[in-house]
């Protein structure tokens, strides 16, 4: 391994877990605005704009000079399945974002457990950009190095695994090393350089080629930019320079870096594959680490992620990070109750991770909020009208109903509501009306299922 630096980089950016305060401010974003994506599969502009001052991730900007962050988070939400797609069971309804079926697990993790998720949806994710801080002057834009980096970025982080952490290295001598330890690489460049030579007619012996300066003039670049983005926003390293003479780009002589607490305790997990070193650390007790103010602030006093999920359904965030703000509004708790939250479970939350005695004028808006709240309910029913009160009032109480949830709507008419899979079980239905010796007719469409499981996703 090489030698420590003798004296620290003259410009030090030190990293910041940007990811982790992004993915709570785009998921908060979720619950308090109604997020439709294009036919492309984006955030629509105007959401852009209004979330955009809320992130702390740099700029990736596209071919056509569009930041593209904001769609590489939620793309990344939506394939580890935190985040998902729903339709309301209308015909004209547009699919919309929603927690998806890990977001429980997400929301209860910690600071590291999210750091490695991340990390390792990183290595191989095609959505996942690195900001192009580095060129190698044949090309400026990331799209053309998507599989180039996808296979450097496995290499990057087993190398970073065997460096102790909070000591300052030079970024050329870890891309020599990563060139010695894979002997594959130079069988790579080999190849790629007889395959060019004989596209372009130009014979060349092997000989007289460098493979390493070659590979190094492509790749070295590709490193950089992945430590001065990615890395660096999720924490993993620290990174150095020399000032900037020419603008934004770097020199690899110039670069250097340190593995941050956090990321060397993040890649050896995503590294080691051994299952014993990748248990799950045991829940910590719940702090309280909240200050609910007269003003409606709320004020997370440490980055407490299970804390600051639990409130990011019914607030709305003013800035996350390692002291975070939010703000109870009549909106954000009318949201909440939308997504079924009642005005008990908001004060019991509120309480449960208060410091203090929770504000006399803030319980007495919320609930005054809440008694505004006008709510109304849609429900998918069969309707089962019986000739006489009393058949009616009998069947209601029968086991086979009673599992079906009928409910007694007037008193000859009973109301059956679809299951969770939007349909009625007429078979059911049907052998108890037979053992009742009760004819029973269907109207509607025949031998039709007027609804089904994609109806409703």
């Amino acid at each position: 391994m090489q030698e420590k630096l003798a004296t620290e980089p003259r410009v030090i950016t030190s990293g910041e877990t940007a990811f982790v305060y992004d993915m709570a401010t785009l998921i908060n974003a979720v619950y308090q605005m109604t997020i439709e994506l294009t036919r492309e599969g984006n955030v629509p502009k105007r959401i852009v704009k209004k979330l955009r001052p809320l992130l702390k991730g740099q700029e990736r900007i596209d071919w056509d000079e569009n930041d593209i962050y904001i769609n590489m988070m939620i793309h990344y939400l939506l394939g580890a399945r935190i985040l998902t797609q729903i339709q309301p069971p209308l015909d004209s309804a547009k699919f919309r974002l929603a927690p998806g079926p890990r977001f429980e697990q997400w929301a209860n993790n910690n600071i590291l457990e999210q750091t490695c998720q991340m990390l390792e949806g990183w290595q191989g994710s095609y959505n996942w950009v690195d900001v192009p801080r580095a060129s190698s002057g044949e090309r400026d834009y990331f799209y053309d190095s998507y599989t180039f980096s996808q296979q450097l970025r496995p290499l990057l982080l087993k190398q970073l695994c065997a460096y102790p952490v909070g000591s300052w290295y030079s970024v050329e001598t870890l891309v020599q090393e990563i060139w010695e330890a894979h002997p594959e690489l130079a069988k790579q460049q080999k190849w790629k350089g007889s395959f060019f030579n004989r596209y372009n007619g130009t014979a060349k012996k092997d000989s007289q080629r460098d493979l390493y300066v070659e590979w190094a003039l492509e790749a070295a670049p590709t490193f950089i930019n992945m430590l001065y983005s990615s890395l660096i926003e999720m924490n993993i390293v620290d990174v150095g320079n020399d000032p900037l003479e020419d603008g934004y780009k770097l020199h690899l002589s110039s670069c250097a870096f340190r593995l941050t607490e956090l990321g060397g305790q993040a890649i050896a997990q995503v590294i080691d594959t051994k299952s014993d070193k990748k248990t799950k650390a045991k829940a910590q007790p719940r702090q309280k680490s909240l200050i609910v103010q007269p003003n409606y602030e709320i004020l997370l006093l440490q980055l407490d992620l299970p804390s600051l999920y639990s409130i990011l359904p019914f607030t709305q965030v003013k800035q996350v990070q390692m002291a975070s703000t939010l703000l109870l509004t009549q909106g954000s708790i009318l949201r909440a109750l939308q997504h079924g939250l009642s005005i008990e479970k908001i004060l019991t939350i509120l309480q449960k991770l208060s410091q203090k005695e929770l504000p006399q004028n803030v319980v007495y808006s919320l609930q005054d909020w809440v008694r505004q709240h006008k709510h109304a309910t849609i429900s998918q029913i069969a309707l089962l009208e019986l000739s006489d009160e009393e058949t009616a009032t009998r069947l209601a109480q029968h086991p086979t109903l009673v599992k079906m949830n009928v409910r007694q709507l007037a008193p000859t008419l009973l109301a059956i509501p679809f299951n969770d899979s939007g349909n009625v079980n007429y078979q059911s239905l049907q052998q108890l009306m037979d053992k009742e010796n009760i004819s029973l007719d269907f109207l509607g469409p025949s031998n039709s299922r007027r609804y089904r499981d994609s109806d409703y996703y």
